[in-house]
């Protein structure tokens, strides 16, 4: 097989830049783990796409791109998650 046929034969409809990412591109692309992509993905304007019951499905690339140019500008309105672990439970004495 020429290169030029290998040429022949790949896909024309298959974008070098996907226009849709799964979880696993995204969080690559942002340098994250998957875990803070699913913590993301329930902030107010993050770009993902929810079918089935709410199951994550997808992210529209540039949407993310515009989304993480916001957060990097600081005009997100809120923090995205915090660094500080979460307050410890109040336990109070059991009455007899």
């Amino acid at each position: 097989m020429t290169a030029e046929d290998r040429e022949l034969t790949q896909p024309d409809w298959q974008p070098a830049r996907p226009l849709l990412l799964t979880r696993a591109q995204a969080a690559q692309l942002c340098q994250v783990s998957e875990e803070i992509l699913d913590q993301w993905s329930y902030e107010p304007g993050f770009p993902v796409i929810r079918r089935n019951g709410g199951h994550f499905v997808r992210i529209h690339r540039s949407a993310l791109e515009r989304w993480l140019e916001q957060f990097a500008r600081g005009t997100n309105p809120r923090p995205l998650y915090s660094d500080e672990p979460p307050p410890a439970p109040v336990r109070r004495p059991a009455r007899h």
